[in-house]
């Protein structure tokens, strides 16, 4: 009975959730390329990139970014989110992108999955293992603001957040609502996507 009760709350606050492009003051901003703008979200932040880094098009305004160092990736389609996570490395390589460790301010984090974790659907490099370390130690101290997995809105966690560990990452939540939705159902949002 409870399990039914937990996937009904689960529905009922899916279904309140609002539907179509959410309604952020996200816009293109000029890059380097015309045909490429960047994209600045609704938290201010500029796109690191001008142009989809798994598909290489023009970026979408109506997907979310992927966060990584605290910095909004864009992509051109909901698909593309998932599978830049999955391998992030090998995109931001192959674009040589500058990436700032959060822990060794001034330092360059190597984009190696040996000195990668991932906090909600956010990904961080540091710039050495004692850094990853310390990274997981002061979580809440470097992690900055997330995204919350179930509602998607930008928040800032403190010590009194929701918070879980689900297949060894922690998770993060705005409020105890969507850390119970994400209770009833962690394999639906456990993965980003789009």
């Amino acid at each position: 009975m409870k399990r039914i009760l937990a996937v009904l709350a689960v529905v009922l606050a899916l279904a309140a959730l609002p539907s179509g492009p959410p309604a952020r003051a996200q816009r293109y901003v000029p890059a380097e390329h015309r045909e490429f703008p960047k994209i600045k979200y609704a938290d201010s932040l500029e796109s690191l990139n001008d142009r989809c880094l798994v598909k290489k098009n023009k970026l979408n305004l109506k997907v979310r970014p992927v966060y990584v160092n605290w910095r909004p990736i864009g992509f051109c389609s909901a698909t593309c989110p998932a599978a830049f996570t999955k391998n992030p490395e090998k995109y931001l390589k192959e674009q040589k992108m500058d990436i700032r460790c959060v822990v060794n301010a001034g330092r360059n984090a190597r984009p190696d999955a040996t000195r990668r974790t991932y906090v909600n659907h956010e990904v961080f490099f540091l710039s050495t293992k004692d850094a990853l370390a310390i990274f997981r130690k002061n979580t809440l101290k470097y992690c900055g603001w997330l995204t919350d997995p179930v509602s998607g809105v930008r928040f800032r966690p403190t010590a009194g957040s929701p918070r879980m560990i689900h297949n060894g990452r922690p998770y993060y939540f705005s409020t105890h609502s969507t850390r119970m939705q994400f209770e009833a159902m962690p394999d639906s949002f456990a993965v980003r996507k789009g």
